[in-house]
């Protein structure tokens, strides 16, 4: 397994559907992708147009093979791992005013999170598929480096060009219009619609319409194949016909029950994202609210899969520095520790229960991330009650680049 990781697997979960697609728009069904490839030949093409921009212009480098891609995949693997192990550095080197201790070596936790970001299971797991996702974890990684050095316009520019290769993130640019974080969705906006227009012009508007017809039908049916860790998979488990752990390219068929809990899901993960925005009191937001939407586009979208938590390992980084620094209790490092032990590995032994009423423990991806949004949902909160020190991650700009308030 890892032989084929470094050399190049021969995985395709992302590259054979954007190559059908590509064709399909390259051909006589330019005018109507979705109804043409995902609608009447089954294939799970169930990215935006915008994605086709990066694939096609490799094409025109004559570079499109997947052996080509997934080598391309191992290069932006370990720029996310340098990436993660640079914002280790950076984080541990600062220090509380209080004492100006360092919490430990930033030489030290940079190499051991390099060595974490390469066993984090939903990583590996986008690269062993073969999954434009790992481009978007990395750019993630680059999102919270850039937030955190107060560089916040390219913060949103970065997440503009993730929401043209996957939506899951694009309900940042409404969290940033809550907070009012006027510079960070702007740069949301000025990556996204030059690529958006430059998709129309190439591509053609009927089919940028079409995706929302798409998204429609995804969180209708979603999926009931295992890695599908949401309350869409969940109840797919219990209520589907299909055997989770056997894929078919048969869509799973409308419940309503599965319809109305993804539904539900949705909107509790919308009113996680708004609930803290209206409880700020004044505060500029601060990494640990930034964390709470990413999070929750995450667990309450109708399917997300394992490797769409590849984005929390830079939000582990982040809340473990957190709580090295504010002295948390047992209770929560507990809870940080169940939640890394769930996202972070492969656990086989659930799946011997896919058969009984405890098939929803093959959600484990889920179950860890909720955890973790809960922490950072404590810590977005609590940072805002009255006669509270503020424990927001990011210094004033201006302040010693060494102390976090």
């Amino acid at each position: 397994m890892l032989g084929e990781f470094l050399h190049g697997s021969s995985a395709n979960d992302s590259w054979i559907p954007m190559i059908k697609a590509l064709d399909a728009v390259r051909g006589p069904g330019k005018n109507s992708l979705y109804e043409t490839v995902f609608f009447a030949g089954h294939i799970r093409f169930q990215y935006p147009p915008t994605s086709l921009l990066a694939i096609s212009l490799l094409s025109s480098l004559h570079l499109l093979k997947i052996w080509t891609l997934n080598r391309l995949n191992v290069v932006v693997y370990l720029l996310n791992a340098a990436a993660l192990a640079f914002l280790a550095f950076t984080l541990f080197r600062r220090t509380p005013r209080e004492d100006r201790k360092p919490l430990a070596d930033p030489a030290v936790m940079a190499l051991l999170t390099f060595a974490a970001s390469l066993l984090f299971y939903p990583l590996v797991k986008g690269a062993l598929l073969g999954q434009v996702q790992i481009w978007i974890d990395f750019l993630f990684t680059a999102v919270v480096i850039a937030w955190l050095l107060n560089y916040r316009g390219l913060a949103g520019l970065l997440i503009g060009i993730a929401c043209s290769l996957k939506p899951q993130l694009a309900v940042l640019l409404f969290w940033a219009v809550l907070w009012g974080e006027w510079t960070f969705a702007l740069g949301i906006l000025a990556a996204f619609l030059p690529i958006a227009l430059l998709s129309v012009g190439l591509f053609g508007l009927h089919s940028h319409a079409e995706y929302l017809s798409v998204l429609s039908f995804l969180s209708r049916h979603g999926e009931v194949f295992y890695p599908n860790n949401s309350i869409n998979g969940i109840l797919n488990w219990y209520l589907s016909p299909y055997d989770p752990l056997q894929w078919t390219a048969v869509i799973t068929p409308y419940n309503p029950v599965v319809f109305a809990g993804t539904m539900v899901m949705s909107l509790v993960g919308l009113a996680v994202i708004i609930l803290p925005a209206l409880k700020r009191q004044g505060r500029r937001a601060g990494l640990e609210d930034m964390a709470v939407a990413a999070i929750s586009s995450v667990v309450s979208a109708p399917v997300a899969w394992e490797h769409h938590y590849g984005i929390l390992l830079p939000l582990y980084l982040v809340m473990l520095w957190r709580m090295l620094r504010g002295g948390a209790g047992i209770a929560s490092v507990a809870l940080f520790v169940l939640s890394w032990a769930l996202v972070a590995n492969f656990i086989a032994f659930v799946f011997l229960l896919h058969a009984s009423a405890f098939v929803l423990v093959q959600a484990y991806c889920f179950f860890g991330a909720l955890l973790l949004l809960g922490l950072f949902l404590q810590a977005s909160l609590t940072a805002r009650e009255p006669g509270r020190h503020s424990r927001n991650i990011l210094p004033a700009r201006g302040s010693d680049p060494r102390s976090v308030g």
